[in-house]
């Protein structure tokens, strides 16, 4: 499957909206939180991925759960509302193939349109960034590292505001680069990890195929918010150091 393609066909109809269309549908995303252009771009790839894999559901943030269930596709169209809304160039597609006989992704794709970035990987077939194969270093030292974290916003809802204050007490170098942006810098090797909550599958299970087909560790736990998971992966040796360190267990 060809992955770059297809991501970028469905972003390039949002972007070319003009002005006008753009505000309307940030005061119905605002609104309802519900934006045209997610539904759009979800459709747009559940069509294609039905096209070519028709033995396989889906599983939407916009559209639901479609066909079947043995395995199917998780889809996030555009990760990053927020920055989409706001123009900042930083969110992407997220889709996985999530296996329903254990719940795990076995394979992963995170799109950046923006900056023309696909990481995409497979159980058993490696991770690659354009083509170039991609491997998370097993140890990275706290003191020489960069670690991620999403919106204060989540870790308040997420009633994890404590672990962000630890994290931040531990590291002085703690940034929030958010949603599948900073998911791609770890899976670079440019954070040595992140702390992610309250996240919904199409979230983070791309994410989770492609950090532990890379080498890295993924930690879920269940978050105070019902029906998310909070989060935290990266480089292996690290995220079991911050675990240890916020108390952080997978449940």
């Amino acid at each position: 499957m060809t992955h770059g393609p297809l991501a970028q066909a469905v972003h390039r109809r949002p972007l070319s909206r003009p002005v006008a269309a753009r505000a309307r549908a940030q005061a119905q995303a605002i609104a309802s939180g519900l934006a045209p252009e997610r539904v759009e771009a979800e459709r747009a790839i559940v069509d294609v991925l039905r096209a070519r894999c028709p033995e396989h559901g889906a599983l939407g943030e916009e559209l639901g759960e479609t066909g079947p269930r043995e395995r199917r596709f998780i889809i996030d169209p555009i990760d990053g509302t927020r920055s989409f809304i706001h123009r900042v160039p930083l969110f992407g597609t997220m889709i996985a193939l999530q296996d329903m006989q254990d719940e795990r992704p076995v394979l992963g794709v995170i799109h950046l349109p923006i900056s023309g970035l696909t990481y995409a990987g497979a159980r058993g077939q490696g991770v690659t960034c354009n083509g170039n194969s991609l491997r998370i270093a097993e140890s990275v030292a706290i003191e020489d590292a960069i670690i991620g974290v999403g919106d204060i916003a989540q870790f308040v809802a997420a009633r994890r505001f404590d672990d962000y204050s630890r994290l931040s007490a531990l590291h002085g170098y703690v940034r929030g680069y958010t949603d599948c942006f900073g998911h791609g810098l770890v899976i670079s090797g440019a954070l040595g990890a992140m702390l992610d909550p309250a996240l919904n599958p199409w979230d983070i299970l791309p994410t989770q195929a492609l950090v532990e087909e890379a080498g890295g560790m993924v930690l879920l736990r269940r978050s105070q918010v019902p029906g998310k998971v909070d989060s935290l992966f990266g480089s292996r040796a690290l995220v079991q150091h911050l675990a240890r360190e916020l108390s952080f267990i997978a449940s």
